[in-house]
């Protein structure tokens, strides 16, 4: 069970906040799963493309796939593949190819906007 808890830096008392976010949001998932214990708890950053869709193609002869947008444990492992039979030459392995990628405005730096984005997303959650 995974997601993004939080909008912070990863340490390793942030990461055990974030652990216990999570395991409460899977227990009102799956209430049966109450007394089950989590062995393992880990964070970091994700990397989030404006439109939160995923990038992928070739840049002066560089393959990329990125901004996974908080799924890249499923998604990374899909799209090894995907990116090997394009890179094979199988065009249409890559649906992501002809996708532009859109600016951040203002964005320079550290990614400074995260609490603000954190919080849009938050208020939006509430309004639902």
């Amino acid at each position: 069970f995974g997601g993004r808890a939080r909008f912070a830096g990863s340490n390793q008392q942030s990461d055990a906040k974030s652990g216990r976010i999570l395991h409460k949001a899977m227990t009102e998932v799956f209430p049966q799963l109450t007394k089950t214990r989590v062995d393992y708890c880990w964070g970091g950053l994700v990397d989030m493309s404006m439109d939160r869709m995923v990038h992928a193609g070739e840049h002066d002869g560089l393959f990329y796939s990125l901004g996974y947008s908080g799924h890249g444990v499923q998604m990374a492992t899909h799209m090894g593949k995907q990116m090997a039979e394009y890179m094979n030459g199988t065009v249409a392995a890559n649906p992501w190819r002809d996708l532009p990628f859109k600016r951040i405005p203002g964005h320079f730096g550290p990614p400074w906007f995260l609490p603000f984005a954190g919080g849009f997303y938050k208020f939006k959650d509430l309004i639902k």
